[in-house]
């Protein structure tokens, strides 16, 4: 039995927080793929996996966001095996249960009839990164904004694997998906689809999240989680930054446990400090 799977929604269960921002602080040139980190600087990569199992992450997610063939090309297996087998070192080495999850993003590439990309081609595309997240505890669907291209990652996920899928949704600040839907719809169709637990990540806010908290809980019969940015973006200095520090941070992720959340998390912003927060 999938060790993850026992514990899924029988206790609160910590992932870690950004990758990105923190790759970006430590020789991530502009314009560069994260994911190419994995081969040029493994040891930069899985020193932050270091810090967040440190900070009592009991998830960590392989650095394979937004990896596909339609970026990397073919070094996308590469990629995403050598994200797996990093995070899956820095696991073993902690001394406790943590769990890798394989992470996957959107395509970067509009569905048809909006877009140009064929269901499914996505499906196949997502489908090789499936198949290379081996060794992974768990799928981690996240920032997903068009339920079509959602359900082509789970259909690939749930044919290429068993690994139990965790799917996170992203809404805008008036609770609607980039397509339109509501949290009610995205999530009971999410959970419909084989979702094991879904939820929010990503475009907002812990607070923003906790307004999102109860028609989330209401939709689906599946553990539900929330990964938040620290905060709504702001220009500061000519980049973006997110300015909830991890005490505030802290105090609203405490309010969403209490609502019952399963799985709580970091998006973009988040730090090791917000986590031992």
């Amino acid at each position: 039995m999938n060790a993850f799977r026992e514990r899924l929604g029988k206790e609160l269960l910590l992932i870690d927080g950004a990758m990105g921002t923190m790759l970006q602080e430590r020789g991530l040139a502009p314009g560069e793929l994260p994911g190419r980190m994995n081969l040029r600087a493994p040891r930069v990569v899985r020193g932050i996996h270091e810090e967040y199992i440190a900070s009592g992450a009991d998830i960590i997610t392989a650095n394979t966001f937004g990896a596909s063939r339609l970026k990397f090309g073919e070094d996308t297996q590469s990629v995403v095996r050598a994200g797996v087998r990093i995070a899956r070192d820095a696991a073993k080495a902690s001394g406790r249960p943590v769990y890798v999850a394989g992470d996957i993003g959107p395509l970067g590439k509009l569905l048809k009839p909006v877009g140009d990309l064929p269901f499914e081609e996505a499906v196949e595309l997502f489908g090789e990164v499936v198949r290379a997240c081996e060794g992974a505890d768990l799928l981690l669907l996240e920032t997903f904004t068009d339920l079509y291209e959602l359900k082509a990652a789970l259909l690939a996920a749930k044919e290429q694997s068993d690994l139990p899928v965790v799917a996170m949704l992203t809404f805008d600040e008036a609770g609607r998906m980039l397509t339109g839907a509501d949290v009610t719809a995205a999530a009971a169709l999410a959970a419909a689809l084989g979702a094991d637990a879904v939820g929010l990540n990503c475009g907002l806010g812990p607070d923003q999240m906790l307004e999102l908290l109860e028609p989330l809980r209401d939709a689906v019969g599946v553990p539900f989680g929330f990964e938040p940015n620290a905060g709504l973006p702001v220009m500061a200095d000519g980049r973006t930054q997110f300015l909830v520090g991890p005490e505030q941070f802290a105090a609203s992720a405490r309010r969403l446990a209490e609502g019952g959340a399963a799985l709580l998390g970091g998006c973009c912003g988040p730090t090791p400090a917000h986590r031992r927060s």
